[in-house]
């Protein structure tokens, strides 16, 4: 799970969201000459329901948010590795800047055309809800709504099925999971560094963190020592 690959700038409130390019690109050289295999959730979502069969090694590479430096800066360097991404955006705030985070440094977020570019590149595109929105503490009919806008906007968009949600903040709880599967979702994420199995709630799929602060060979532990722990 990433944000921003950038430089992270010195006023930043939450510089955990940054990963410097280079160590972006180690780490994604890294993983490709381990053997790994970046695939979609829609691969995942259908290998779960014994549809499909994932490469050896499989990944999902993600990105919340959307922010243009995604594109920009992050997607060269996917494409030079091989690999791909899955990246959550926020429809109502398209071609605008991360408002919900307004003490934090404002960046560009990707605009529809953009996304529409993309999206033809090989790149998928979940939902983040509408705006940005805290489902665990909006009212019902308000988290549905954000949830069914966003699918619906994304679907306009990309001219197709939008199946997965990355629930903002990582707040969600079962009534947020039942409220994603009525709103036509298929699968959710949010953040816990732990690997997901068969076993793992496919409306709470897990994803390990990495900032400015994780090294190449933090990462590739974590991918090592968490295929022992199954809590």
């Amino acid at each position: 799970m990433f944000h921003k690959i950038a430089p992270v700038p010195p006023d930043s409130q939450f510089p955990r969201n940054y990963v410097r390019p280079e160590q972006f690109d180690a780490l994604l050289r890294s993983l490709k000459s381990a053997g790994y295999q970046t695939v979609t959730f829609e691969q995942y979502i259908a290998h779960r329901r014994g549809e499909g069969v994932l490469p050896p090694k499989p990944i999902i590479l993600t990105f919340d948010d959307g922010y243009r430096s995604n594109a920009e800066i992050a997607v060269p360097i996917m494409r030079r590795h091989g690999f791909r991404a899955t990246i959550f955006v926020v429809p109502g705030h398209l071609g605008q800047s991360n408002r919900w985070d307004a003490e934090e440094t404002q960046e560009p977020l990707l605009t529809a055309e953009e996304i529409r570019a993309l999206h033809a590149d090989g790149f998928a595109f979940g939902s983040h809800t509408m705006h940005h929105s805290r489902l665990t503490v909006a009212p019902t009919d308000v988290a549905f709504e954000e949830l069914r806008a966003s699918r619906e906007a994304l679907e306009n968009l990309l001219q197709e099925p939008v199946r997965s949600i990355c629930y903002p903040w990582a707040q969600h709880n079962e009534s947020v999971h039942r409220l994603a599967r009525d709103a036509g979702y298929a699968c959710g994420v949010g953040i816990r560094r732990r690997l997901n199995r068969a076993s793992t709630d496919i409306m709470a799929l897990h994803r390990i963190p990495v900032t400015y602060l994780d090294s190449t060979w933090r990462v590739r532990w974590d991918l090592l020592r968490l295929k022992f722990r199954y809590e």
